[in-house]
């Protein structure tokens, strides 16, 4: 009896530590997914503010400014654009200056300007420079005003952000498929002695393997379960001391998350377990007592 409760023991510990093991990896896994996520958000909040300036010739008419109206309207790549007229820009500049300027001009030295935002997907160097050379094209347009240094210092921050998290990533997954991998063979390698009776009995590999792979599967899911549960709370943390952190980090793209947690934990517990099995159905019975 005492036995039996001390195998049982040695069993649950095993488990235990799988499952803990597995959460903290799922648990810096999603961390990094979840600072990715807030990455992207925040380049694409940069990304609406972005667009070009088009400046009209000062002897446009207002059919020339109607129809770059009804072009920026109509383009699938704006955002929204707002339209200043000179009068506008020059009661602008006065405001600004906390004086009317307009005492000491003969004539209104500014034209009107549309002030274009386009859509995130749209704001790189590219194609800002295509969607702008087409409004170049229109009839009253002087010149186009582009952000292409704005635009360059965002796509290059981005392109450092997503190469160290993917490489922190891999390192991750690498480090859990090692770790997990060596536990799960430790709960199996006290198991060594069943494997090979069953194997003695006439079992098929896949019947054997069918018990670890669904305890692997389990343990993965639990594991991925209790990791979810406190990403959700340093979300609901997160967002709760900044509430830009809620916009961020919204509930569709938490259950996406989540949903990813789930499925590498159980995978990566799975395949571990078939790895780890495979290597003791090809031990001889002398090989099990070697090891």
């Amino acid at each position: 009896m005492a036995s039996d409760k001390g195998k049982r023991i040695s069993t649950f510990g095993s488990q235990l530590t799988s499952v803990i093991s597995v959460t903290l990896v799922l648990l810096l896994l999603g961390i990094v997914a979840m600072i990715g996520i807030t990455a992207q958000y925040m380049t694409d909040d940069v990304r609406r503010n972005l667009g070009f300036i088009v400046k009209m010739d000062r002897n446009s008419t207002k059919a020339d400014t109607d129809k770059v109206k009804r072009t920026l309207s109509a383009a699938k790549f704006v955002d929204s654009f707002v339209y200043s007229s000179s009068d506008d820009i020059l009661a602008q500049e006065s405001a600004y200056m906390g004086e009317d300027i307009a005492e000491y001009l003969q004539a209104n030295p500014y034209s009107a300007e549309f002030d274009v935002k386009v859509r995130p997907e749209y704001a790189r160097v590219d194609s800002i420079e295509l969607l702008a050379g087409r409004v170049s094209a229109l009839s009253g347009v002087e010149e186009i005003l582009t952000e292409t240094s704005i635009i360059e210092g965002v796509d290059s921050a981005m392109r450092r952000i997503s190469t160290i998290l993917l490489i922190v990533a891999a390192a991750l997954l690498l480090i859990s498929f090692v770790l997990i991998n060596n536990t799960v063979s430790l709960s199996i390698y006290s198991r060594r002695f069943l494997i090979h009776t069953m194997k003695l009995v006439g079992a098929t590999t896949s019947f054997i393997r069918r018990p670890f792979i669904g305890a692997g599967a389990v343990n993965g899911l639990i594991a991925g379960a209790v990791a979810g549960a406190i990403l959700v709370a340093i979300r609901c943390y997160a967002a709760a001391a900044e509430p830009g952190a809620a916009l961020a980090l919204s509930w569709p793209k938490m259950a996406a998350l989540l949903a990813g947690v789930l499925v590498c934990g159980v995978t990566i517990c799975s395949l571990a377990a078939i790895v780890a099995t495979n290597r003791h159905l090809r031990s001889s019975y002398d090989d099990l007592h070697m090891k």
